[in-house]
């Protein structure tokens, strides 16, 4: 048996790669990219072997890098576009085409659109085929008015329960929305896109914002913030982007399902720390990314509770490039505590399949032994947080009034009998019968001493 050195031949196990094979990622070949078992990776100058996690550099470029392999949404799961593809797209303006030509080139993204993006592709679809001289733009404008009778009488009916909802409040503060109320009423009836959403709540907001918390305040935002939006109503979608050019409607159907960087903990100056380092970041869609904004984790879980398979979907296909050597395996360990931290220990990913070294293996276990703080303080500022993320409902309002009641109860019974037991010590202050009865006692004794006065026969 012949024993080789023991030398490592760099070409030993590397696969000769014929031109045009599935690494050339410029021809975008959808069906071979949407396995992981298909990701092969050319060879890189950075190497993240034996390093330390204060060696690791704060930049998104190794997440930025992983964009082309076509990762999923931590939040929706939903299989992200690389956004240089997007903005390829954009700046050929090859979408300004009639209708067909269009759609031929974003079939192969419909698998990555949201739901009423992909409702509004369909419908653009059916309509190609009756009008294929038109574009986007030219058959929004045609099928504009038959969803905008469904969507206007969605937004009145929205006004109307505001409308019911405030008739127990301040009547100044009632004749303010009212008044706000007519003017949008009369943007929606004169058309050509004049409402605006944001604008209304904005303005509804500020109305609100000198009343005290309750649950009628919070009930009339929940209301207006119920207003159909472009991207969750289709007839909304329409009604909005039928002024837009045919290329910026194309793009917005693929826009929201761009590949972001997401802070797990958010930027917020006032109630988190979230830091722009590489150990705070995770891939997310730009739709899920623009919904959380600053919110606790806690509360997008609540929103999606299938966040709990897709998280660990992408975990895994992370852990799987941190063992290929393309991605910090210290990212891996730092961001899965960093996770179920945000989501106070309810979001805890798996991540034993990584390969760890030994320095790893304890910094992990450390971790995993730290008890997971909670992310609400009694803090003012935290309590504002708690507010916003857990309302109060009539329900809550009825059982504190009780509570107060009950409190008032009890102290009032407590003090009653703090009264009696200090009357007790104290002397009482005697009645005329009782002063009368001493006088007529003092006389006898001094009359008769201690005999008993003679009492009359039955």
């Amino acid at each position: 048996m012949k024993i080789l050195p023991l030398v490592w031949n760099v070409n030993l196990g590397r696969q000769q790669s014929p031109v045009n094979n599935h690494t050339d990622y410029s021809q975008q070949r959808l069906s071979l990219l949407k396995n992981p078992q298909n990701d092969v990776f050319e060879r890189s100058s950075i190497s993240f072997k034996g390093e330390r996690p204060e060696d690791v550099p704060a930049s998104r470029a190794p997440l930025e890098k992983l964009y082309k392999y076509h990762l999923t949404c931590l939040c929706c799961g939903r299989e992200m576009i690389e956004p240089e593809e997007i903005q390829k797209l954009a700046n050929s303006g090859v979408l300004r085409c009639n209708a067909p030509e269009a759609i031929e080139i974003l079939n192969k993204y419909e698998g990555n659109m949201h739901s009423v993006e992909k409702e509004v592709f369909g419908i653009l679809k059916e309509n190609a085929k009756k009008y294929p001289d038109l574009n986007f733009q030219q058959i929004l404008t045609l099928i504009k008015d038959e969803h905008e009778k469904p969507l206007i009488a969605t937004q009145f009916g929205i006004f109307k329960m505001i409308e019911k909802a405030s008739e127990n409040i301040n009547p100044e503060l009632r004749k303010e929305i009212k008044e706000l109320i007519e003017e949008e009423k009369q943007l929606i009836l004169e058309g050509n896109n004049q409402f605006r959403r944001k604008r209304f709540v904005n303005k509804f907001e500020q109305i609100l914002s000198g009343r005290k918390n309750s649950a009628t305040k919070e009930h009339l935002i929940r209301l207006a913030n119920k207003l159909p939006t472009a991207y969750e109503d289709k007839n909304a979608f329409i009604v909005k982007y039928s002024t837009k050019p045919a290329d910026a409607i194309g793009i917005r159907l693929l826009s929201y399902s761009m590949c972001t960087i997401e802070h797990v903990r958010p930027k917020n100056p006032k109630t988190t720390n979230g830091e722009n380092h590489l150990f705070n970041y995770i891939p997310e869609c730009m739709r899920c990314n623009s919904f959380r904004q600053d919110r606790p984790m806690i509360q997008q879980l609540e929103e999606h509770p299938e966040m709990f398979f897709n998280a660990q979907r992408l975990m895994n296909r992370l852990v799987d490039f941190a063992n290929r050597g393309k991605l910090s395996k210290w990212y891996i360990v730092k961001i899965q505590d960093r996770v179920k931290q945000e989501s106070e220990g309810l979001l805890d990913l798996n991540i034993d399949s990584l390969n760890m070294s030994r320095k790893m293996r304890r910094e992990y276990a450390k971790l995993q032994e730290d008890p997971v703080e909670p992310k609400f303080t009694v803090d003012d500022e935290m309590a504002e947080l708690r507010a916003i993320y857990r309302p109060k409902t009539t329900a809550d309002t009825t059982a504190e009034t009780l509570d107060e009641t009950n409190n008032k109860i009890y102290n009032k019974k407590r003090t009653s009998k703090n009264k009696n037991k200090n009357t007790e010590d104290t002397p009482k202050k005697k009645t005329n019968k009782e002063l009368k009865r001493e006088q007529i006692k003092k006389l006898h004794q001094a009359k008769y001493g201690n005999k008993k006065p003679e009492t009359r026969r039955r």
